[in-house]
């Protein structure tokens, strides 16, 4: 979720079950973004903790 590759890994897995299970990936996106909503506060509440900006921007 987080860190410099972070993007590219994203990417390849929303590929990889998109094609494999055949789950459309706007589908996947969307588990995503309902993932985020329901777990960002769950996490750590220290400023290195990066799961409630990862959710934010997930959502922007």
């Amino acid at each position: 979720m987080y860190g410099p590759d972070a993007a590219h890994h994203t990417a390849e897995l929303t590929r990889l079950f998109a094609r494999e299970p055949g789950h459309a990936e706007e589908v996947l996106a969307l588990y995503r973004k309902a993932y985020a909503l329901i777990t960002y506060d769950l996490f750590g509440t220290g400023p290195h903790d990066g799961h409630f900006r990862w959710c934010a921007a997930l959502l922007r």
